[in-house]
């Protein structure tokens, strides 16, 4: 049975001067969704979620909310997380004492607000600094205190808007179980993000989006199943690649030696795997061969390829 639809966006147009930001995108969110924006940096992405909290207006298009029941223009602040790409705290402030300001701006009561606060500097090992000044903290704890900042008072839905930025690889994966647990609470969720590699072990939902225009609307399923089905090949060799052998591979759709000993060869959809590995078969020198489908990074620069054709 399909969710209510608590976000629902039709033609959204900006421009700036001369450049076109967003052009006519339409997308809407359920109840419970991880719902990703996705594209390079400057696609479009941050001028999008800045209309959806009003922090600036479109140009053109409709924005209907109906969060929690409330059919508004835009909710309460109580119902909404933001965390901006930009660092937006107080640097000169004690970290917990604004973490707690501003969970109880956004209708929290302020004696909650610090033991939450606490609970998640204690995760984060950060408890033991939490009355030192914001600025103090490197730039990877200062994304972990920003995160918490938008999320403390548990709103009912959150904007992440390049939640990974700053952070090393084991903690950007803590934050992929981060922003699970906070969906299973029931926070609905919309993120955006150019790390697709991280973004697709979360995402239920996502939207491609390159130069302000849609590339695609749709579960992650869904994208597999349209434009992932080819075969990637990482083929590793004991001796140098024998590149002008490769080239001459039926079906070959693209070939990147990576160093002197290896090369990732991708196939044109529908090619099959026992056809291909055939023709690798009189090959000399191959030392592994390992087999993948296509990464969601993968696809969206397969879909950005064929819009320029």
């Amino acid at each position: 049975m399909a969710q209510a639809k608590i976000l629902e966006v039709s033609s959204l147009s900006k421009t700036f001067k001369n450049v076109q930001a967003v052009e006519s995108i339409s997308f809407s969110l359920e109840q419970g969704d991880i719902f990703a924006f996705l594209g390079p940096n400057g696609a479009g992405k941050t001028t999008t979620l800045r209309i959806l909290l009003d922090i600036i207006k479109a140009d053109s298009g409709t924005i209907k909310w109906n969060l929690a029941g409330n059919k508004s223009s835009f909710p309460p602040s109580s119902q909404i997380g933001y965390l901006p790409e930009e660092r937006g705290l107080y640097t000169d402030q004690p970290i917990v004492r604004s973490l707690v300001y501003l969970a109880s701006i956004r209708g929290m009561e302020p004696s909650k607000a610090r033991i939450s606060a606490m609970e998640w500097l204690e995760r984060l090992d950060l408890a033991d600094r939490a009355k030192e000044k914001l600025q103090a903290l490197s730039k990877g704890n200062q994304q972990k205190i920003q995160f918490v900042a938008s999320i403390l008072h548990k709103p009912a839905f959150a904007i992440l808007d390049e939640p990974f930025s700053g952070l090393d690889p084991l903690n950007q994966e803590k934050f992929i179980g981060y922003i699970k647990e906070l969906n299973e609470q029931g926070t609905t969720i919309l993120l955006s993000s150019h790390q697709m590699s991280l973004v697709e072990k979360i995402a239920h939902r996502v939207f491609l989006i390159n130069q302000g225009k849609e590339l695609f609307n749709g579960s992650l399923m869904d994208i597999y199943q349209n434009y992932g089905q080819q075969h990637i090949l990482d083929i590793s060799f004991a001796c140098e690649v024998p590149l002008e052998k490769f080239r001459l591979l039926p079906n070959l759709e693209n070939m990147s030696p990576v160093g002197a000993q290896q090369v990732k060869v991708t196939f044109r959809p529908g090619t099959e795997l026992t056809e291909i590995l055939g023709n690798l078969a009189g090959m000399d020198g191959i030392s592994n061969i390992k087999s993948h489908n296509s990464s969601l990074h993968d696809i969206f620069l397969n879909i950005v390829k064929a819009h320029q054709q």
